[in-house]
């Protein structure tokens, strides 16, 4: 049913609600598990910033997605997951979700419905709500609360 699957991360406690349930479902179809995770470039804040600055900052946040691919990567592996891909991109994240997904032809993505709260999730908007709408393909979207 499913031969590969993407399980986009921020790499906080609450994207690995949804990663358990990846896992399982790679497992369960025998299907390549695909980690991604999106720095978020912004033309405003890049603007503001001299050419030395915007690298030093945005190699941090690619450091930082790549332990997070990494760590699903290990985690994938240690569940007996047959195949895991990673990938850190960098764009709007819905967009370049869905981008990953039509590229690598994914049968399946899956998401927590939380990574940013507050205020910041007003100002910005779902990133899950926003692939759940424009997805050609069926997307699990797991909770994510505090509890």
């Amino acid at each position: 049913m499913y031969d590969t699957i993407l399980v986009p991360t921020d790499g906080s406690e609450k994207s690995t609600v949804a990663l358990e349930h990846a896992i399982d479902l790679a497992s369960t179809y025998d299907a390549t598990l695909h980690a991604q995770y999106v720095v978020e470039s912004s033309p405003a804040f890049s603007a503001e910033l001299d050419e030395t600055t915007e690298e030093e900052i945005y190699g941090s946040l690619f450091d930082a997605g790549r332990r997070a691919v990494d760590e699903v990567a290990a985690r994938a592996d240690d569940d007996g997951v047959p195949e895991v891909e990673t990938v850190v991109d960098r764009g709007r994240p819905h967009e370049e979700i869905l981008g990953y997904a039509d590229d690598a032809d994914v049968d399946l993505v899956v998401m927590a419905t939380a990574g940013r709260t507050g205020e910041s999730r007003e100002l910005i908007g779902s990133v899950a709500e926003r692939v759940v709408r424009s997805s050609p393909v069926p997307v699990l979207t797991v909770a994510a609360d505090d509890e």
